[in-house]
């Protein structure tokens, strides 16, 4: 059986290109808490193979996002960075709403 862990991750791999997904969504999929989903995350050692970056808050806004142990105004600006690369569309300064998927 897998961990949670690995559950997260999985799914992780599963939100398409120019798509975000959110704490929440991965939480009800697997009937754990947000918080701990965004804790499961800040651990992630492999963030190419299972983006991260990919994963916001319900409204839209970033959340956070960990970068060996800093988790600040800098990384989330990497956060913002990678998404737009990834052809993710911004409202302001929360992701919009046609970006998000659920898990």
């Amino acid at each position: 059986m897998k961990t949670k862990e690995e559950k997260v991750y999985f799914l992780l791999t599963k939100i398409p290109k120019g798509k975000v997904t959110t704490y929440g969504s991965i939480a009800a999929k697997l009937g754990i808490s947000a918080r701990e989903v965004g804790k499961i995350l800040s651990r992630n050692e492999h963030p190419d193979k299972f983006p991260c970056y990919k994963v916001v808050r319900s409204d839209g806004g970033l959340g956070g996002y960990t970068i060996g142990n800093r988790n600040d105004y800098s990384t989330l600006r990497v956060k913002k960075k990678k998404l737009i690369k990834d052809r993710v569309r911004f409202n302001k300064n929360k992701v919009d709403a046609s970006c998000v998927f659920y898990v």
